[in-house]
């Protein structure tokens, strides 16, 4: 017996000790590939050949439902570092849009960010009900339109930013096409945030107003190109994103330099919101200095992983400056519903001695939305 014992233990690779027996039999060998286990992958299960080998099978959960930890910046594939002084507390790839969606309520370096645009569209979705679904006696169906025009834009814009964050980590390619969709909803935004302040700004005079829609539209177009393109997306152009965007908001100083020159301060400040703009553009202006920036986390690498880094500031920056914007177009609404006709206005603003004219009928001087002509009938006796 102790012959075989030591033959046996010298067959599975131990040398052979006096006065010790192992029985092995039952150990699988090292180069035996055909224990492993096969698995089959598909929609709704991970399923594993049971052990019997007679058809019994082990249910397993999808491994990619599985819960996920979250990783460290370094960790992750090239097209998910964004942010390199968020160190840690980043999604890894989710495969899922279902395990993406489910991130949502999970702790995670997008999770501020994901939840102040989901609100801020939420919000815009109600106001946009309450406003709309207003009676004509109450809310015009002209204004309807014009609102409407900065409410899809601020709709949209949210709920895309919201989206992209959600599912940034699904894969490479739905990041970038999700991004694509991200930035064009801001310029959507940007568009749909000026038509109203031009339309009442301009109200008397279309000649400009046209002229002025007609550039941001341009501009808006010509944003959304060069949103399409990859490269756009890159860590590294987030000053060019940044500033991109930023010079189509600050294209407003050429309409508001219009109606300084022509109307004067006052008017700016009394019938043109001019204080509540300043707040908007000044929110915006600085959400994306903070953005490109990088402010906080830049100064304090790995404080600033889940809360208060850069991106959730400005995203809440850019909630403010939105409902800001509403306030002050419906103020400007509000005004040019309580003023008489714009023969009156441009009579009271102007005098009665201003005559047509080329550069009168480009500032919109000589000419009223009301069909009434700018002449000598419409001069007091």
């Amino acid at each position: 017996m102790a012959g075989g014992a030591d033959a046996l233990e010298q067959k599975n690779g131990f040398p052979a000790a006096p006065g010790l027996r192992f029985d092995l039999s039952g150990m699988p060998h090292l180069d035996d590939d055909d224990n492993e286990l096969e698995v089959e992958i598909n929609e709704e299960e991970v399923v594993v050949p049971g052990e019997s080998g007679k058809g019994a099978r082990t249910i397993i959960k999808r491994f990619w439902e599985a819960r996920w930890k979250a990783t460290n910046f370094e960790y992750l594939p090239e097209w998910l570092q964004d942010n390199e002084y968020l160190r840690t507390g980043h999604r890894p790839p989710l495969p899922s849009f279902s395990s993406c969606f489910k991130s949502i309520f999970a702790l995670h370096t997008e999770t501020g960010n994901i939840w102040t645009h989901m609100y801020g569209c939420v919000a815009f979705i109600g106001v946009a009900l309450w406003f709309l679904t207003r009676s004509k006696t109450q809310v015009h169906f002209m204004e309807k339109i014009i609102f409407s025009n900065y409410f899809l834009g601020a709709i949209l814009c949210l709920g895309m930013s919201f989206l992209f964050h959600t599912v940034a980590c699904h894969s490479d390619s739905v990041g970038k096409l999700f991004s694509k969709l991200d930035y064009t909803g801001i310029t959507l935004l940007i568009v749909g945030s000026f038509i109203p302040w031009l339309y009442y700004g301009f109200y008397c005079r279309p000649q400009p107003m046209i002229i002025y829609i007609t550039m941001i539209s341009v501009l808006g177009l010509l944003a959304m190109i060069v949103s399409l393109w990859d490269k756009f997306a890159q860590p590294k152009y987030r000053a060019i994103r940044a500033g991109v965007f930023v010079a189509m908001g600050l294209s407003a100083i050429f309409p508001a330099a219009h109606m300084l020159i022509v109307d004067g301060l006052e008017f700016m400040y009394k019938k043109a919101s001019l204080v509540w703009m300043l707040s908007m553009g000044a929110m915006y202006i600085g959400g994306a200095a903070i953005y490109a920036t990088r402010i906080p986390e830049r100064w304090f690498p790995g404080k600033c992983d889940l809360w208060f880094q850069s991106h959730q500031l400005f995203h809440t920056f850019v909630v403010i400056a939105a409902f800001i914007h509403f306030h002050s177009i419906t103020e400007m609404a509000q005004r040019k519903l309580m003023e008489g006709s714009c023969a009156e206005q441009l009579l009271e603003r102007y005098g009665a001695e201003s005559f047509p004219s080329l550069l009168g009928g480009w500032l919109g001087l000589d000419e009223d939305p009301n069909t009434q002509s700018w002449n000598s009938d419409m001069r007091p006796p």
